[in-house]
């Protein structure tokens, strides 16, 4: 699962910052759905986001990490 459905997924209704990315993520139609940490913070930079949708965004990546490795560990990739 790439970063942007485990967003959708995980944090569309939180009521936090990472919630608010996760809409903002869904609303903007151009947002790189495929894209790695580095492509997707300059693609934020690049929109003007302020530095707490840029932290959101880096404390989420860590997290989607955190979970993506446990989900290949118990499937044995």
């Amino acid at each position: 699962m790439n970063f942007y459905r485990w967003m959708m997924k995980k944090h569309l209704d939180t009521k936090a910052p990472v919630g608010d990315l996760a809409r903002d993520m869904e609303d903007d139609k151009e947002f790189p759905h495929d894209g790695s940490l580095d492509e997707i913070l300059e693609y934020l930079e690049g929109k003007g986001a302020c530095f707490g949708c840029m932290d959101a965004c880096m404390e989420a990546w860590k997290q989607y990490e955190r979970e993506s490795h446990r989900a290949k560990a118990r499937s044995g990739s």
